[in-house]
């Protein structure tokens, strides 16, 4: 393992931590070690220098091993079916402390990677799942395979159904007002007795947010789950800011699933999602957004996969794995779409 040196303020430089690839891929570290290995690249080491210790979040960790976080190209997902994340939504639920969920897909790890606060918004989360069919093919080709792909678009469906079985209030920020009524209605038509309000803010950017409005509008419906969909890194970087605040059961981050709701936008046929074809069925409807996103996410990701690959046969203790970028991307994703 590599050294864990710190300065005189008390922090330690977070490009000079390392951990032996092998035992960061197979998620053997210790779930607060993990967190503490940040893969920038060297470059990135005289901007962001060290971050506080006592500030590193601290995300529950499953003793169970089919169920403990598996790090990913630098992310720790944890590794469960999507049973096992609506059960442990409801243990959070019934626990009434705030949580917060993240479901990371392919731009997530890549934006990660030279994002230290949308990094640190993911590390600070309760749950992360695996929303990219990819990451689940790279984490076997890596030797410590992800059970399966859980997608928010998958989550939500049932998360919806067991709201209105166990009377949990539901509430959807954000999209547009339009959007957010039509989907509001719509789960109302599906789930009979379901108890769901909604509001869309202005769209601005996150520190321009009327947040006292935000939070009086949330704190007023009381709900046990609220569904974020600002899309990313803000929806993210909310939840980090906001989810103590609010003290909801649980937040979720879940990107174009309102837009789903509300049939403002299909969802891929399912032998695309069960192939891994999904990407393409959304490219094909919004080419101006997402190409350039795609292209940039596939360049990212297959030479990060290709370099972990490749170090991961190497009998080195230590290597380590990291992006290869030169400035941290800290730009907002336009809405309503992640």
């Amino acid at each position: 393992m590599g050294e864990n040196r710190r300065h005189a303020n008390g922090v330690t430089p977070l490009a000079r931590v390392k951990f032996p690839v092998n035992a960061v891929l197979a998620g053997t570290q210790p779930i607060s070690h993990r967190r503490e290995a940040v893969f920038i690249s060297p470059m990135l080491a005289h901007q962001i220098t060290a971050l506080p210790e006592k500030n590193l979040p601290a995300r529950p960790f499953s003793s169970d091993p089919n169920t403990a976080p598996i790090t990913v190209l630098g992310l720790p997902f944890d590794n469960l079916t999507l049973a096992d994340s609506l059960d442990r939504i409801e243990t959070m639920i019934a626990s009434g402390r705030p949580h917060y969920v993240a479901t990371a897909n392919v731009d997530f790890v890549v934006r990660a990677g030279r994002d230290l606060h949308f990094r640190r918004a993911l590390l600070g989360a309760d749950m992360i799942l695996c929303d990219g069919t990819p990451l689940v093919w790279a984490s076997r080709l890596l030797g410590a395979p992800l059970r399966e792909r859980v997608a928010g678009s998958d989550l939500v469906p049932p998360l919806l159904k067991l709201a209105a079985e166990k009377n949990y209030r539901v509430f959807f920020l954000g999209t547009t007002p339009e959007i957010n009524t039509r989907a509001v209605a719509n789960v109302r038509k599906q789930f009979p007795g379901i108890v769901v309000e909604g509001y869309s803010p202005p769209f601005r950017p996150l520190p321009e947010m009327d947040h006292e409005d935000v939070a009086r509008r949330v704190q007023s419906a009381r709900p046990h789950i609220l569904l974020v969909a600002f899309g990313s890194p803000k929806a993210e970087q909310w939840m980090e800011a906001q989810h103590e605040r609010l003290g909801v059961p649980v937040i979720v981050g879940v990107g174009a699933t309102v837009d789903f709701l509300a049939g403002h936008v299909k969802r891929a046929p399912l032998w695309m999602r069960r192939s891994g074809l999904e990407w393409i069925f959304r490219l094909l409807q919004e080419p101006r957004r997402l190409f350039r996103r795609y292209v940039t996410d596939l360049w990212h990701f297959g030479f990060a996969f290709s370099r972990a690959w490749w170090r991961s046969k190497s009998s080195s203790p230590s290597t380590s794995l990291s992006f290869s970028t030169t400035q941290p991307d800290t730009a907002q994703e336009k809405e309503p779409l992640s």
